[in-house]
């Protein structure tokens, strides 16, 4: 039995378990929930049917863990025996239908709904295309009665919406499935199989297009699960000796080099380097690290060698515990009740009163089965909503913004909070010279000059922002003899006989150089978040170098055009220092701002306000905003600059890091539910007008095909508007 549950993943008071009897088993899935809720340490249980995924948060203990199992088994095993030994042994030969379809081949195949969608709709397509060239091309009449070859094929291919009506009926659930197969069977009784034949091609292609989507997504996310290296070494009586990053334990001593991943959660023994742990935190400056330090996985050795200790490794590091809560986000998402849904049950709803109106009231099967007809074709639902978000879509991706469903694209529209993440959101990810401050009598052409040829061959963005603004005012470095650079402090070179310094106070200090005097004018640069290095000749200060992230210029723009088209409020949340993350709220008129804070607290805050009734769009570029962009109601990520995990766990991605496509979005979202609800009238009025000529008599089953055609066209005709939707102009952005 316990073959077929497994346990997938666990952290202290969560777990995610594998129970393959509730694949795509609603019934048993709201079964088991009922029953581990009753429990009074589980706090929370979320299945997924889909994949046969149970996630469940209890209040932590070993003891509470092993009876969540225990009553998880005896949930499961109250269904039906031979089923489930059939499943638990794994039978390719087994004789029960239902195990066969959806339990066995399932876990030898894996969750791919992809390949017997496109069989099913491929296969409805051959028949219909066959149908519809038989007669002009051969000359051959194919008869659509009910025991007809076409008439038999028509009746196999509804068999499915009838299974999934039953089930539904089962959950006291009336939904468009329900209404679909009566109409196909209605059709073929009728004498109508190619009437039912297009219901079930319109069905099949939307099924098809949904499991595309769901398929691309999971793959999405074990891509995102890949964020370490394959292989490492660690340190074994005193030799490097090459390990699977698989393979390693708790206690190993890993060696990291310059440019290498961190791929364990560990304590630095020996050694020290400069860390970018721009992925996890969102700061974009270097970290020194040295012995007694913690490092994290998913971090980099920019410059140096550490020995670091293994505490954490696998699924248990920081980093895999994140991307763990992201696949999970993303498999649970609370969904988003949406345009289609509404018009789904109103046209069930609708079709089920008129056709049972029109046989009381009229007494002819004939003219109910027109009107059913009329109503039974899902224009309402299958193009009304879905012309409109994929003309949205094709729009959207024109100017290279991706938007990964069309639920996203709706709710963008009516969110009323943004929060943004800081560093390669509303600013560039690489610092710049922002000021260049002589003092003691010096100018600055010659302080820029004496600071390149100290950083010409060093890597470290600072540098490079040194370098390039050197590059942009014509000033050459000069050739330097000796070169030293100290961890976390800085340069000193000489240039021309002299020593030149370049660096922080305490680099300064270590040297002798006296930074007193110049403190007045550092002061108000790093309270506007600033990072400031010092520049000196032979012990005298020759001034200071001021270094900021760029602040996108539409930024501020952005801003305010999102506040015009309904946010109420701005919030800007960032792993970055506080006096940092304050300038930047001030230049951009952010009222709400809360630094220093790390992925889960992110999270947290996208939480909090969530509780209070907001509605959130997270904007982020990095692996530490991959969570808080799966809790939001939509997440948005910078795409050129961005992290992949940050892209794929994002609804939407800005593939050219303009900000400004946000805005677009917001504005298009609105547009399309304009759309949308003009379709649906549109759709719903020659319903209407074909229900009212049906029930008189007046309209024919073929009158009623030819209906469909028109204001199918119609609402095709209105959606294709979209394509054309212009964004609202931005005008160009200051810095101050």
């Amino acid at each position: 039995m316990k073959d077929i549950i497994s346990t997938r993943h666990a952290i202290t008071g969560r777990v995610r378990f594998r129970v393959r009897p509730m694949l795509r088993d609603h019934a048993l899935a709201r079964r088991i929930g009922t029953g581990l809720e009753a429990l009074p340490f589980v706090e929370t249980v979320r299945p997924n049917v889909a994949c046969a995924s149970l996630v469940v948060r209890y209040q932590p203990g070993e003891a509470h863990l092993a009876a969540i199992e225990d009553a998880l088994y005896r949930l499961a095993s109250a269904r039906d025996t031979d089923t489930l030994a059939c499943i638990a042994h794994d039978a390719p030969d087994c004789a029960t239908p239902l195990c066969q379809c959806r339990a066995c081949d399932a876990t030898r195949t894996g969750c791919n709904p992809v390949k017997p969608a496109l069989r099913r709709f491929v296969a409805i397509s051959a028949v219909l295309g066959g149908v519809l060239v038989s007669g002009p091309l051969l000359g051959i009449g194919l008869a659509q009665t009910a025991f007809s070859p076409v008439g038999i094929a028509a009746a196999a291919f509804s068999l499915p919406l009838f299974k999934q009506a039953w089930q539904q009926l089962r959950d006291r659930r009336f939904t468009l499935e329900m209404f679909l197969g009566a109409s196909c069977m209605a059709a073929v009784f009728a004498g109508e199989a190619l009437t039912a034949f297009e219901i079930l091609w319109i069905t099949a292609g939307a099924e098809l297009l949904k499991a595309w989507i769901t398929e691309r997504s999971r793959k999405s996310i074990s891509r995102i699960l890949e964020v370490s290296s394959h292989h490492t070494f660690i340190l074994v009586d005193g030799v490097e000796m090459e390990k699977e990053v698989a393979d390693l334990r708790p206690g190993d001593v890993v060696v990291l080099h310059t440019s290498e991943k961190v791929c364990v959660d560990g304590v630095i023994v020996d050694g020290e380097a400069l860390m970018d742990e721009a992925s996890i935190t969102g700061r974009a400056d270097f970290v020194p690290k040295r012995a007694g330090d913690e490092v994290l996985a998913g971090t980099f050795v920019r410059q140096g060698v550490i020995y670091v200790r293994a505490q954490r490794v696998g699924d248990r590091t920081y980093l895999a515990r994140i991307l763990k809560m992201v696949e999970d986000s993303l498999e649970n998402r609370a969904p988003i009740e949406g345009v289609a849904d509404r018009l789904a049950s109103t046209l069930v709803k609708l079709g089920f009163a008129a056709t049972a109106g029109t046989w009381l009231l009229t007494g002819s099967l004939w003219r109910a089965f027109t009107v059913m007809l009329v109503m039974a074709c899902p224009c309402a639902t299958v193009l009304a909503a879905s012309t409109a978000v994929s003309a949205a879509l094709s729009a959207a991706a024109r100017r290279n913004i991706l938007i990964k469903g069309g639920r996203y694209l709706e709710a963008v529209g009516t969110t009323d909070t943004v929060c943004f993440d800081k560093t390669g959101t509303l600013t560039t990810s690489e610092p710049v010279l922002a000021r260049i401050v002589p003092l003691s009598g010096s100018d600055t052409e010659r302080l820029l000059a004496r600071a390149v040829s100290v950083e010409m061959h060093n890597h470290h963005p600072l540098a490079q922002a040194i370098k390039q603004e050197a590059d942009r005012r014509g000033v050459a470095p000069e050739p330097h003899t000796v070169c030293e650079y100290f961890l976390g402090m800085g340069m000193r070179a000489e240039v021309g006989g002299s020593e030149i310094l370049v660096g922080n106070a305490r680099l300064m200090e270590r040297h002798g150089v006296d930074v007193a005097p110049a403190g007045r004018r550092a002061a108000p640069l790093r309270r506007q978040g600033r990072t400031v290095l010092y520049v000196a000749e032979d012990k005298a200060l020759l001034g200071l170098l001021a270094f900021d992230n760029l602040t996108r210029p539409e930024s501020r723009q952005v801003v305010d055009r999102l506040r015009q088209g309904g946010i109420r409020e701005v919030v800007l949340i960032t792993g970055d220092e506080p006096n940092t993350a304050k300038e930047l709220a001030r230049k951009l008129g952010i009222a709400t701002v809360h630094a220093s804070v790390m992925p889960e607290d992110k999270a947290h805050i996208v939480d909090a306000m969530q509780t209070r009734g907001a509605s959130v769009i997270m904007v982020g570029d990095g692996v530490n905003d991959a969570l808080a962009l799966t809790r939001a109601d939509v997440g948005v990520a910078m795409g050129a600059g961005g992290s992949e995990v940050a892209i794929e766990a994002a609804d939407i991605a800005l593939v050219t890091d303009d900000l400004g496509g946000l805005v677009y979005v917001q504005s298009l979202s609105q547009a399309t539910m304009k759309v949308v609800h003009q379709n649906f009238w549109i759709a719903t009025g020659s319903n209407v007008a074909g229900v009212i000529l049906g029930a008189s008599g007046l309209l024919s089953p073929v009158m009623a095909g030819l209906l469909h055609i028109v204001h199918s066209l119609g609402v095709l005709a209105n959606s294709s508007r979209l394509l054309r939707h212009q964004p609202p102009a931005l005008a160009a952005g200051t810095e101050d």
